[in-house]
């Protein structure tokens, strides 16, 4: 990994000279994985985690122009390899060297941390003056959305032990159980998640249904986690499969919803859903950081949309608390590390696949030990 070699790029400066050109955030050749909010001129504006620009470019240069925010942190992958974690605070053109080789070169920019580490505004790419840039070829088989928590952010996963605090450099959305889910699947991924959010109440709030910071199902619809003021476009982008871990936080002190408020407020969820994506199948996983009451309630959320509701395409998968080992599967914060969310990947996958009648690739974590 190559954190330390982009800070002291950025520390140097970088210059765009008479030889280089600007390929603007508006150009046909960029792919944008995620919400993305297109509509200011030549920019792209994103803050939830895992949102995605690939493209493809020739040259041995590339400058990457962007404001990526003081908290952000991006993972740059060069041909499928990750190439180093970005961190570009400021509006800089940050300078990626090092690409080896002639011709074509793919590119992927991923945004690691959640909307609460800040909005992203992309402007696009320097490139050599000689230099070619063309969109994507490669089409990912299927598109799944995961909605969740902290642990879908994948929340201190590079955290070394789990007395540490949380640092936004220890989040990496790509070594949660979401991406790699779907890596195993070959899918494109689409995140919404918060850490801290639940179904009714949030993290730590001293009332049982939260009133002053929005859940998750209250700012579900919109382009930003962060900003009120666009609604996203649900035709933009429909999932084969949508995975949702919501719960833990909601029963994560002793002040908690009751289970008819929370039952209630969830199954309402999952029929909003339906009205964005009709009978997709919806999975609703609980765990592995809170069992009960959580693992319960989730359950008969789903017990509810079947007998209540007659939906049949809805299906649970319990995660339970000792998949973890204390002592390996732990980053900051007490929250899964990449080896525990590899667990949990490898736990739901099977279920997941057997529904939607999905061939998997399972060398992410087939070597890995109980």
């Amino acid at each position: 990994m190559k954190y330390f070699i982009g800070i002291i790029l950025l520390a140097i400066g970088y210059t765009a000279s008479a030889q280089e050109r600007l390929v603007s955030a508006g150009h046909e050749a960029f792919y944008y994985s995620g919400r993305v909010d297109l509509s200011q001129s030549d920019v792209a504006r994103f803050d939830w985690p895992g949102v995605s620009i690939y493209f493809q470019f020739t040259g041995e240069v590339l400058g990457l122009c962007l404001d990526g925010g003081e908290r952000n942190y991006f993972n740059v992958f060069i041909d499928g390899l990750l190439h180093e974690v970005m961190h570009a605070p400021n509006d800089t053109v940050y300078s990626i060297g090092g690409i080896k080789g002639r011709g074509w070169h793919s590119c992927r920019i991923q945004k690691r941390t959640e909307g609460e580490m800040g909005m992203v505004v992309f402007k696009g790419v320097h490139l050599e003056k000689e230099a070619q840039i063309r969109s994507v070829e490669h089409q990912q088989r299927c598109k799944i959305e995961f909605i969740g928590n902290s642990i879908t952010c994948g929340y201190g996963t590079e955290g070394k032990l789990p007395e540490e605090d949380f640092l936004p450099e220890t989040e990496n959305v790509n070594k949660s159980y979401a991406f790699i889910t779907a890596r195993a699947f070959d899918a494109e991924c689409y995140v919404t998640a918060h850490s801290g959010l639940g179904v009714v109440r949030n993290y730590g709030d001293k009332e049982p249904v939260s009133t002053k910071l929005a859940t998750l199902p209250n700012r579900y619809h919109q382009v930003f986690d962060m900003i009120t003021s666009l609604t996203w476009d649900f035709t933009q982008w429909q999932p084969d499969a949508v995975v949702i871990n919501l719960g833990t936080n909601d029963y994560s002190t002793n002040v908690a919803p009751d289970k008819s408020v929370f039952v209630d407020r969830y199954v309402q969820f999952i029929k909003q859903l339906r009205t964005y994506y009709g009978d997709t199948p919806i999975f609703c996983i609980n765990g592995p950081m809170r069992d009960e009451p959580a693992y319960s309630n989730v359950k008969e959320v789903v017990e509810t949309a079947r007998s209540v509701y007659g939906d049949k395409h809805i299906y649970f998968i319990g995660i339970p608390a000792s998949l973890l080992n204390m002592d390996s599967d732990l980053g900051s914060d007490y929250h899964p590390s990449y080896r525990g969310q590899l667990k949990m990947a490898r736990h739901i996958i099977p279920t997941i696949a057997n529904v939607m009648n999905w061939k998997f690739d399972d060398s992410e974590y087939e070597a890995l030990s109980y």
